[in-house]
């Protein structure tokens, strides 16, 4: 799943880094990772949030995944 826009690129990274801190994720991140957006969130911005989690719950990250980290 890609980020379209600066924001879903934003809320992607937030929602990857938690995966990896936390080695899992579920719908308890959404307030977490809200709360540390410097933007305010639109209803598609939203809407990603939620999609992507559910992606990403269904996708664990693998560190191979992200090319920045080594």
């Amino acid at each position: 799943m890609e980020p379209s826009n600066d924001h879903e690129r934003e809320l992607a990274r937030l929602i990857d880094e938690r995966a990896l801190s936390q080695g899992k994720l579920d719908y308890t991140a959404v307030p977490a990772i809200a709360s540390l957006l410097k933007f305010m969130m639109s209803r598609s911005d939203s809407e990603f949030l939620i999609a992507y989690l559910h992606w990403r719950m269904n996708n664990p990250i693998q560190k191979a995944d992200d090319p920045n980290l080594t």
